[in-house]
């Protein structure tokens, strides 16, 4: 049986879009009534039959398909030949989007594209005409063999028509949707990460306070052997006693030579 790649991505209940790839004249020819005149002697069904007999079965169903649903939900030809191509195109769009998908593709998105020759064709050619409409009643009829599954998040379907069998193609993708159970997970990662957040700003600020308590012990012992030194000075004539500056690297050097420890002696013995 045939499928269209469309149908193998999947279709569903969901949002329908629309385009048209509009020639230049078709602006001017929008507003003109196309009478019964027009229809096709011969339509591309058959022409597509006969260059392909081994598709001429399914492509018949297809046809009496797009046939039954036109006679149901749709308008006769006599009605559709009384149309303006505008008002034709309104209604084929108010057409393909009744007809009813799967409940396992509830989710999909369809864009339907149509060239200008297509909408052309379509106008005057019934048979094409209930080709169309059959091969979406069929494509949106098959299921999601993997619904059960989980995989609901639905497709992206792209269809395009033009004006014979053989131009129209499909195209279909998964939407980027997670799984319910990847969501579960997210959030409880949500709480580990709050949790890693928490404990690594707690580690930043003890961090810091150890290096501002480390760095005002290392202050207090250099102000305390400073002033041990400046008094065990006292008892040296001042053209010995050296003039420390605060902002030198002198003070450093003397504090952590021996000289310290040996006028702190001279001083303890006097």
């Amino acid at each position: 049986m045939y499928l269209s790649s469309s149908a193998a991505a999947g279709c569903g209940y969901a949002d329908r879009i629309y385009t048209t790839e509009r020639a230049a004249s078709s602006e001017r020819s929008s507003n003109v009534s196309f009478g019964g005149g027009l229809r096709a002697a011969r339509s591309v069904v058959d022409d597509f039959k006969t260059r392909n007999p081994d598709r001429a079965r399914h492509v018949d169903q297809q046809v009496r398909a797009g046939m039954n649903y036109i006679e149901k939900n749709g308008l006769s030809a006599d009605m559709t030949a009384a149309m303006t191509m505008d008002e034709y195109q309104a209604y084929i769009y108010a057409l393909t989007d009744s007809i009813p998908y799967d409940f396992t593709r509830q989710n999909d998105t369809t864009v339907i594209s149509i060239s200008e020759q297509g909408w052309e064709q379509m106008r005057k050619d019934p048979k094409y005409e209930a080709w169309v409409i059959g091969y979406l009643t069929e494509d949106r009829s098959i299921r999601n063999p993997f619904y059960s599954w989980g995989d609901d998040g639905g497709s992206v379907i792209s269809e395009h028509f033009g004006a014979s069998i053989e131009e129209h193609h499909g195209t279909g993708f998964h939407k980027p949707t997670a799984p319910k159970d990847d969501q579960d997970d997210d959030r409880e990662d949500w709480w580990i990460k709050r949790h890693k957040r928490i404990k690594k700003l707690i580690r930043e600020q003890t961090e810091k306070k150890m290096r501002q308590d480390a760095a005002a012990r290392t202050r207090f012992q250099k102000e305390y052997a400073l002033r041990r030194y400046e008094e065990a000075q006292g008892g040296i004539s001042a053209d010995r006693r050296p003039n420390p500056d605060p902002g030198s690297a002198g003070i450093a050097a003397a504090v952590m030579t021996e000289d310290v420890a040996a006028a702190e002696t001279g001083a303890m013995t006097q």
